[in-house]
């Protein structure tokens, strides 16, 4: 083994638990010496609350150089004094529920401490945050202060509702770098979300947003505003509760006032009034994929043939009774189909309610027979030759605009060529 090169036993060492690579330090010291190369542990995570594991946790924040992903809850305060770089931060609260508030404070500004000293070392690129046990506190205003001020993020994704600020958050980062942010925008919220969205406006490049029903108007003007202000947004998903054609109207304006828009993918949920985005389609020349919670009529169809680069459009059908079978025979969507021969309709079928096959006009033909309309959740339709598919990724079950509704991100289709 001595006569192995060092660049060999490091690639070995990559496979090593990390018991084996702490009992490998006691070797000699060439190997303790190469137990600590990054390559080892560049690709690894490590999460401070799996108690089963409780005893390395302290040994490798104080001897790896990097991780890949540190998941941080209430175990270990070691990580606000690691000097272990990580690409990838995930703050988590979970383990917390039931627990005292003043714990909850600690652990809020031993958050912030973690990741202010993550950013001084240089790696942090990505940052996910889940706190739904904490109350309004100041320690609290400075967690999420220090996130909003964190330069050098990638991705920030805030997995749960905040919780109340006693003061709103204003100041952004000294520079932008974000190219995806997601969270859910509320009263709580708002000020975080806005000093994100315009502090990263100049790299944002995807959007994941839901829009809660207590949002004021002037916030819902602000978030729309905000988002039609970004140069290089390519991806934009919008779940709005409010039960208002508001934001629509006002997102579809701030997106197509700024001069020719360089969005591809485009997800409106719970919206109910799309006309104003069907009237903007011509100056979206670039939007590829559409996905919406709307009711799928032919004046929707019918506005395709606006949208020259449109590969993929998602609908759902909602009210009980209605048959996706047919549905896929209206003459609307043959014309669109014909009209569009590069485009995609995935046709969601969300209602428990459908169809009796034997009481339908549509399924008594008996067309179609290779599919169970009865128990379809999601059917693809096309009309060009599948060998000379413009846009084949289009044709795949695999999907990141995956419908709340189902537990399991692949919803698997039946496709069907007219």
């Amino acid at each position: 083994m001595e006569q192995l090169p060092d660049d060999v036993l490091v690639a070995v060492m990559q496979f090593l638990d990390v018991e084996d690579l702490l009992a490998c330090r006691l070797v000699c010291k060439r190997f303790s010496s190469l137990v600590l190369h990054r390559d080892v542990w560049r690709h690894r995570s490590l999460d401070d609350d799996d108690w089963r594991r409780s005893s390395r946790v302290g040994a490798v924040l104080r001897l790896a150089p990097c991780l890949d992903k540190l998941v941080v809850s209430a175990r270990s305060l070691a990580v606000t004094t690691t000097r272990c770089a990580v690409a990838t931060l995930k703050l988590l609260t979970a383990s917390l529920r039931g627990r005292l508030d003043v714990e909850s404070d600690t652990l809020a500004l031993a958050f912030a401490l973690a990741l202010r000293n993550q950013e001084s070392l240089g790696r942090l690129r990505r940052l996910q945050l889940e706190l739904p046990t904490f109350r309004s506190a100041p320690a609290i205003d400075a967690l999420l202060g220090t996130v909003a001020l964190c330069s050098g993020l990638k991705s920030l994704e805030v997995l749960t509702n905040l919780p109340k600020l006693i003061y709103p958050v204003q100041h952004g980062p000294p520079m932008p770098s974000l190219t995806h942010f997601r969270c859910s925008v509320d009263k709580n919220s708002a000020s975080f979300v806005h000093t994100i969205l315009a502090g990263h406006a100049a790299t944002l490049e995807e959007v994941n947003l839901v829009i809660d029903a207590g949002l004021g108007v002037v916030e819902t003007s602000r978030t729309a505003e905000l988002l039609g202000t970004m140069p290089r947004i390519r991806s934009l998903r919008c779940q709005d509760f409010t039960a208002t054609t508001e934001f629509c109207k006002m997102l579809v304006e701030a997106l197509t006032s700024c001069g020719r828009s360089h969005l591809e993918r485009l997800a409106l949920l719970e919206v109910e009034a799309v006309r104003p985005l069907l009237r903007a389609l011509p100056l979206l020349p670039a939007l590829r994929q559409l996905d919406l919670d709307a009711k799928p009529n032919d004046e929707l169809l019918k506005s395709i043939t606006t949208a020259s680069a449109l590969t993929l459009l998602e609908v759902a059908l909602h009210e009980g009774g209605q048959c996706p079978h047919a549905w896929i025979h209206r003459d609307a969507v043959k014309t669109t189909l014909a009209a569009n021969p590069s485009l995609h309709i995935q046709l969601w079928c969300n209602s428990d309610d459908k169809c009796v096959p034997q009481d339908c006009e549509t399924c008594v033909v008996g067309c179609h027979q290779e599919v169970q309309w009865d128990e379809v959740r999601r059917i693809g339709l096309y009309s060009h030759d599948p060998d000379m598919c413009p846009s084949p990724e289009d044709h795949t079950d695999d999907t990141d605009w995956q419908r709340s509704y189902y537990q399991t991100p692949d919803v698997p289709c039946t496709w069907i060529r007219f």
